[in-house]
């Protein structure tokens, strides 16, 4: 789970300039990628320097490469320049990378690939090993109290002896970044995966990503039982019907990490609107057919195209007319809300005109006068939650906090279904069959 100290030579290039450059990386138990950069030449440091940029402007990311003397390669093309020192004694640079990754070769092949994704800050019980057209998957995490920012849990794929190895490595990292959003999903806030391992023939790549863990959230599946949806999504990864992405950027807007209630609140409806806009059909968003609008829209536009109105006064109704057929964000997600099957008494008219009534308020005058945003962001998280259900085709337990936190299979509480919610099992191992990368020395 290391990366000893290693020694590269190659090259540093900003744009079409390239410089010699002798550099050291490393990466400790805490998967942060440590880069060493020895002492360059005045004219060198200069021109690296001014890629930092002026402040409030863009950085410029430089491309990084080199070869160890055991065979080792580093390639990052995402590396910035975080300070440069001119002195007598010698010219420092320090540098990261966002992404860089250092590739080994093996004492011999792997006769099954694999890949693994880590995770910072995961909490997970012990997991079902799941099957999938690509092979076997195992999630991993650790179900006490997770330390911020460590790195606790991965996501891995291992291809079987039947396992089609027809573009295993790029449809495993598709189906990684799949379960890696699910899993966010499930966990209730983004999670940061500090390093993609990939074991595939004679080598294995560790790839790094620069970030921190972000904030708690509220979890809709309970970390303790988390194998009944990692069945369905997996399931869902390879139904021949298409996932939505624009889900994902729901989810995304969902999860953004903020301490203030009004902006939770605010990207929450951001969530619901982009689902609104783009997975329910277009008839449900107008009020009438459009062929039955468009006669209408027609004549109205007539009547004011004849009319002595000045131009602008023209255009801004003309503007408006062509509106007139949309339905009202309360409608419209009402319609979301009956596309999906869901309970209306969960997701009641009067809950949703509320909620659209507080958001109008801080949107248009910036203030709000209940100024009571929780049990809106409750719902509105409720109702995104249920809409993955519904996509994924997961019916298991899931926490509910609306009126009252609750575990829920279905319909029922768990007191009514003491089955629901349950841990799997005692105990959270490492993971079992998925080998780790080994540390060069």
């Amino acid at each position: 789970m290391t990366l000893e100290r290693k020694t590269f030579s190659g090259r540093i290039a900003r744009g079409d300039e390239a410089f010699a450059v002798d550099f050291h990386g490393s990466a400790g138990a805490d998967f942060r990628l440590k880069i060493e950069v020895d002492p360059l030449p005045n004219q060198t440091l200069f021109r690296l320097q001014s890629a930092m940029g002026d402040p409030g402007s863009y950085a410029q990311s430089l491309l990084l490469e080199g070869e160890a003397s055991d065979g080792a390669m580093f390639f990052s093309e995402r590396v910035e320049v975080r300070a440069a020192k001119f002195g007598s004694s010698g010219n420092d640079i320090t540098v990261s990378a966002l992404k860089a990754t250092v590739t080994v070769l093996r004492s011999g092949p792997i006769l099954r690939p694999v890949m693994r994704l880590w995770l910072r800050s995961f909490k997970s019980h012990r997991n079902p090993i799941v099957p999938t057209s690509l092979g076997k998957m195992e999630v991993w995490g650790n179900h006490n109290k997770v330390p911020k920012d460590e790195v606790f849990g991965s996501i891995a794929i291992q291809a079987d002896e039947t396992t089609d190895r027809s573009y295993w490595r790029a449809r495993a990292d598709d189906f990684l970044t799949f379960m890696h959003r699910g899993l966010a999903f499930a966990h209730g806030s983004l999670l940061q995966t500090p390093r993609l391992d990939i074991h595939f023939e004679d080598c294995c790549e560790a790839t790094f990503y620069d970030g921190n863990a972000f904030g708690p959230g509220l979890p809709p599946i309970h970390h303790l039982n988390h194998g009944p949806f990692l069945k369905a999504f997996a399931a869902r990864y390879d139904d021949e019907k298409p996932f939505p992405d624009m889900l994902w950027t729901a989810i995304g807007w969902l999860q953004s990490d903020t301490a203030f209630d009004e902006g939770r609140f605010l990207t929450s409806m951001t969530a619901l609107e982009a689902i609104v806009e783009h997975l329910i059909p277009k008839t449900l968003t107008t009020i009438v057919p459009k062929p039955e609008f468009s006669v209408v829209r027609d004549q109205l536009l007539d009547v004011v195209e004849s009319s002595s109105l000045a131009e602008t006064a023209r255009e801004i109704l003309k503007g408006r007319i062509k509106g007139l057929n949309g339905r009202s964000l309360s409608q419209k997600i009402e319609a979301l809300r009956d596309y999906y099957g869901l309970s209306a008494k969960m997701f009641d008219n009067a809950s949703i005109a509320a909620m659209i009534k507080l958001r109008n308020d801080i949107v248009h005058t910036g203030t709000a006068a209940s100024g009571d945003f929780w049990p809106n962001i409750v719902f509105v998280r409720e109702l995104v939650s249920h809409i993955m259900f519904h996509e994924v085709g997961y019916t298991g337990p899931y926490e509910s906090y609306r009126d009252g936190y609750k575990m829920v299979h279905a319909a029922m509480t768990v007191g009514e279904d003491s089955a629901a919610g349950g841990p799997v099992d005692e105990g959270a191992d490492p993971p079992a069959f998925i080998e780790s990368l080994p540390s060069p020395s």
